[in-house]
């Protein structure tokens, strides 16, 4: 059975009293968005930030000709629209879920206003746009480092962490067809092809339409560190 997420789970709201956890969770709603329902687009006002309960949802940035990288993947106990210290800034980056996903939402405005009275919020906001710029910071050395076969391989590792059959924690459905794999890329179809062609002729893994098997995960750990070495 699935835990279901309380309030006190989020990093966020870590060390809160249940006092003021009732009165946050006074004013939360929640919101269902079907697969491949866009959230917020880059751009948009920051109005409202996110608590996964459920699904997937991938966070993106667009280049001049609107083309979506992928930046991350949050799942269940995530947080998206990370909260911001003003309310009249704008997205810069996009969320879309990958598949039926159920979020809590709070409205940056009230965030703000309990952050005023509870210390100890205020402290976890901070602490979460460090955790963020991090992670940007991550994001940014994997592009420029790794390049798309890199990218690919920790992309595999990562979904199959997510999404691991139960009866053989190696295998794995991934959520979106492989063309939709290739724009998380940032890369062609062929190029992807090309490169998921060249982890199965080294006996890394095995593919079979959106069925992905590790063969080898030593060997993929490895050439991804190897990859981000060079």
């Amino acid at each position: 059975m699935k835990k279901v997420m309380q309030l006190c789970d989020y990093p966020l709201f870590s060390g809160l009293s249940q006092a003021e956890l009732d009165q946050i969770t006074s004013r939360l709603s929640r919101r269902t968005f079907g697969k491949g329902v866009y959230i917020y687009h880059p751009g948009n006002p920051a109005m409202n930030f996110y608590l996964i309960e459920s699904g997937l949802v991938r966070l993106f940035f667009t280049d001049s000709r609107s083309q979506e990288y992928l930046l991350e993947l949050a799942g269940p106990g995530a947080m998206i629209g990370a909260p911001l210290l003003y309310t009249d800034q704008v997205r810069a980056l996009g969320a879309a879920a990958v598949v039926p996903t159920v979020a809590l939402v709070l409205p940056q405005t009230e965030l703000e206003r309990f952050a005023q009275r509870f210390p100890r919020l205020m402290h976890n906001i901070y602490r979460s746009l460090d955790i963020g710029m991090r992670r940007l910071m991550k994001f940014i050395q994997t592009l420029v480092i790794l390049g798309v076969d890199g990218r690919l391989v920790t992309l595999i590792l990562y979904l199959n962490n997510l999404f691991a059959d139960q009866g053989n924690p190696d295998e794995f459905e991934a959520p979106v067809s492989q063309a939709e794999l290739a724009r998380w890329l940032g890369a062609s179809r062929g190029h992807l092809n090309r490169a998921l062609n060249r982890l199965q002729q080294l006996g890394l893994i095995r593919v079979e339409g959106q069925k992905f098997t590790i063969l080898d995960r030593r060997g993929l750990q490895r050439m991804a560190e190897d990859l981000a070495a060079e």
